[in-house]
């Protein structure tokens, strides 16, 4: 079992040494945006960030930059959500941290909820993926936890929102 800090042992080159030891197992983040990856030698072949799987997990799980992670070897994967060969893997991340950088100066913190501001008015007009995104902010829930009730991959929902909160109509709690 490989145990350390995200703080200390950067997400990225923990990937790649996991990718590229020829491992099988499981390695599992803790942290608000954390989750669950299992490797089969050399591939990335599941994974799971609160109730998310496949892809949206890993979109998720491309932004860490924090958190205590534990390697544990030989650990079977529950299902196969991804086929991702080492360098496919290393390049979706890298592609799918950079899209993340404006995102994540713009909601750091996944504990805490987004709420409308005063200026908001029933009257703004919005889009259905708006909507649909929105709609569950009445319910006071951490971001984390209403991007895991949409049915859509977490960058694209924060994408929809972003125009509000830059506007100043939505702020996180």
């Amino acid at each position: 079992m490989v145990r350390g800090d995200l703080a200390v042992f950067p997400f990225m080159p923990v990937m790649q040494m996991l990718l590229s030891s020829g491992r099988a197992g499981r390695l599992s983040v803790t942290h608000s945006r954390g989750g669950e990856l299992w490797f089969d030698p050399g591939e990335l072949v599941h994974a799971r960030a609160g109730s998310l799987t496949g892809d949206a997990a890993l979109q998720v799980m491309s932004t860490l930059d924090a958190g205590q992670f534990t390697f544990a070897p030989d650990v079977p994967p529950s299902e196969r959500t991804l086929e991702l060969r080492r360098d496919a893997a290393l390049r979706r991340l890298i592609e799918e941290s950079g899209a993340w950088e404006g995102l994540m100066r713009m909601f750091p913190d996944w504990n805490r909820p987004l709420r409308f501001t005063s200026r908001w008015s029933d009257g703004q007009p919005v889009t259905r993926p708006q909507y649909v995104a929105l709609s569950l902010l009445p319910e006071g829930l951490p971001l984390r936890t209403m991007l895991d009730r949409l049915d859509q991959p977490p960058r694209q929902v924060l994408e929809v929102i972003r125009p509000f909160v830059a506007a100043g109509l939505v702020e996180l709690g």
